[in-house]
């Protein structure tokens, strides 16, 4: 199982379209930083509800100032940032 962690905004590039053409059904994807507004980006969530469930550092939502609003995506902490790296076996940072 590979954590895939992007951290660039879906509105700036494609990295966030690329991993999921690439990422496996056993992987996870965490949003960090610009990427958790990929949230509010309409055509990414009918991609990211296929994937299943996308995790977002709470911290990042918060500073930009939006909310989770559905269940796909799962607020994480630091500590289960840390806790969801060590669980997987490999993470690819995009």
């Amino acid at each position: 199982m590979i954590l895939h962690k992007i951290s660039t905004s879906p509105f700036a590039d494609q990295t966030l379209l690329q991993c999921l053409k690439r990422i496996q059904p056993t992987d996870k994807l965490l949003l960090i930083q610009d990427a958790v507004y990929a949230m509010v980006k309409g055509d990414l969530v009918d991609s990211l509800f296929e994937q299943g469930p996308i995790y977002v550092l709470n911290e990042d939502v918060q500073a930009r100032g939006l909310k989770i609003e559905n269940n796909l995506y799962h607020g994480i902490s630091y500590p289960e940032f840390v806790a969801l790296t060590l669980e997987c076996k490999q993470v690819i940072s995009w």
